[in-house]
């Protein structure tokens, strides 16, 4: 009843608020006359004196007639009037209509359950607009504190003794990172690219995101139920890979995964369950140890790890048998090109594009293939946040991958999926702008002062991997890799190498454990055997910070002339 009478109050009021409108507006013209502003005065003087409105038009000309002849005056001009009035009640009467309409209009939408209203209403609470700004502001503050470049403070850094204490990185202790580890291991051998921790602090606002606590919570809500994620980052993936030119995206589905290790088993086993055959898996050696060590952990009779590609294909009694075949462009560890080995209707190829970005490969040319996989991680460093995808051509098979990985899982996180959106914006804006070529020749810190983080990886591996070279390459003990210059698309230029990974080989008779060989002098490198080869092979990362190689060159150089 409230309602109603609220609303039956304001028509009322709109009533007389018209016909006050309306009365204005008339009291200023007669006939089809507009009245001059003296005129309209002096109309206002005598109608405050109490004259006849019929004899005003009369006064107002000069001409007060005497009593007999104005009452004849008044009749004539109240047949006029009689015209004038019904267009005035004409007019007053669709405004009140209209005035009626808007009303029960904005009663309804105030009234009605299925009105939306401002949070305010509901919760009866003002809303705090810096409601972010104490956790800006915490985060901010922790980033001033002085790790002497060897450490950070973070939010959730535990305190020691009541005191914020630097988290410090390999090789260095103290309160504030200022102290080296005596006889501390120089230790390159995983492929955490902690490298671009040194970029994000200089692009802090273009990588910060701040949620709220209430940032989807639900398992599934703004989730696209095709690909499991959200669609802003959908199309930021989608984005960067027009932007990059590396792959064809188009047309294919896309299916978001926690990191690319959960998603290259999730395929496997789609295939497996497609297909209702018995697969082997293979990779050309050296291969990634994570496909054989996936493969014996999760396979059954239905996969089976297989082993090298090339002595799979020259068995002729494997002739017709189906078999998965991982291939990793550029490969891991060595960082050549690969194709598959395998081919024909029974091999099925899993690409792994993890390193196809134009800080570490050239990109010469866009790949078009039935599977490819991907990781942020070699994009944006970003290990940690655990995202990866994969590009189908066939939408069966991406919808019962997508089955596997959520059933494993429940999803992937949606914050970890907010930041990615972020991170990858960051960078698509920055190479989305046409500010024409950028000279390779700029060192590595103004780059990524520009926001480049393509320039700044590609500056940063390439002059790691020419040290590398300057070193090895002074004693016949050891053998690099060699990568030549390669034409590079994304650039549009000709680059030198910059490898994410150095594959080395010890050549003398007695060094037959090569890890063995540089562990003992404080060098901790990724073994041979793990890839499928001989122990007479280590893998270099390129992708540690710098402090990780300042601790190298001080005993590389000596085993290297020793």
């Amino acid at each position: 009843m409230r309602e109603v009478s609220t609303f039956l109050a304001s028509c009322s009021l709109t009533w007389a608020s018209s016909l006050d409108i309306l009365r204005g507006a008339c009291s200023t013209s007669y006939g089809s006359r507009r009245l001059t502003d003296a005129e309209a005065r002096t109309l206002s003087n005598w109608q405050a004196r109490g004259y006849s409105e019929s004899i005003i038009p009369n006064m107002i000309e000069g001409k007060i007639m005497d009593e007999e002849k104005q009452h004849l005056l008044e009749a004539e001009y109240a047949n006029a009037a009689g015209d004038h009035v019904s267009i005035r009640e004409w007019i007053t009467r669709w405004m009140l209509f209209f005035a009626v309409v808007m009303n029960f209009h904005f009663w309804f939408l105030n009234s009605s359950p299925f009105s939306f209203q401002p949070a305010r209403q509901i919760s009866g609470t003002e809303p705090n607009f810096r409601w972010a700004h104490p956790a800006a502001e915490a985060a901010e503050r922790f980033a001033t504190y002085d790790c002497s470049g060897h450490g950070s403070v973070l939010h959730d850094t535990v305190q020691t003794n009541g005191e914020i204490v630097c988290e410090c990185h390999t090789c260095f202790t103290g309160p504030s990172c200022a102290e080296s580890v005596p006889d501390c291991l120089a230790r390159i051998d995983s492929g955490d690219p902690v490298m671009y921790e040194y970029f994000w602090k200089q692009n802090a606002e273009a990588g910060t995101l701040v949620t709220p606590p209430w940032y989807r919570m639900s398992y599934s809500e703004g989730m696209s139920p095709e690909t499991g994620c959200t669609l802003a980052l959908e199309r930021q993936i989608r984005t960067l890979h027009k932007l990059v030119g590396n792959v064809a995206a188009e047309g294919k589905t896309l299916i978001i995964s926690s990191g690319s290790t959960p998603l290259l088993q999730g395929i496997v086993q789609a295939l497996t369950y497609q297909k209702q055959v018995s697969f082997s898996a293979v990779a050309a050696v050296p291969f990634y140890e994570l496909y054989r060590r996936q493969t014996d952990m999760f396979g059954d009779e239905r996969c089976a790890w297989a082993g090298d590609a090339k002595l799979f294909a020259e068995d002729p009694g494997n002739a017709g048998k189906d078999a998965i075949e991982f291939v990793t462009y550029p490969n891991n560890p060595d960082f050549l090109p690969r194709e598959p080995v395998l081919n024909g209707s029974c091999a099925h190829i899993i690409y792994d594009f993890a390193y196809y970005w134009p800080h570490m490969s050239a990109i010469t040319h866009k790949f078009d293939e039935d599977i490819m996989t991907f990781t942020l991680s070699k994009v944006t460093g970003h290990a940690g946040t655990r995202i990866g995808w994969g590009l189908f051509k066939d939408p069966t098979l991406a919808a019962l991958v997508k089955l596997i990985t959520m059933t494993n899982s429940l999803g992937v996180s949606h914050d970890a999926q907010a930041r990615a959106t972020r991170l990858l914006s960051a960078i698509t804006s920055t190479y989305g702008k046409d500010n024409g070529p950028v000279p390779q020749i700029l060192p590595a810190a103004q780059y990524a002062k520009e926001g480049r983080i393509f320039h700044y990886g590609r500056a940063v591996l390439e002059r790691r991997y020419k040290w590398l070279e300057q070193i090895l390459g002074s004693s016949d003990r050891f053998s690099l890799l060699k990568h030549e210059p390669e034409y590079c698309a994304f650039f549009g230029q000709t680059l030198e190498p910059s490898p994410a990974y150095a594959w080395v080989y010890c050549n003398r008779k007695d060094d037959e454990d090569c890890y063995q060989l540089f562990l003992n002098a404080g060098i901790v490198t990724y073994r041979g055997a793990n890839y499928g080869v001989t122990n007479r092979h280590v893998r270099f990362s390129l992708l540690k910070r710098d402090s990780d190689y300042e601790v190298l060159e001080k005993y590389l150089p000596k085993l290297v002339a020793a």
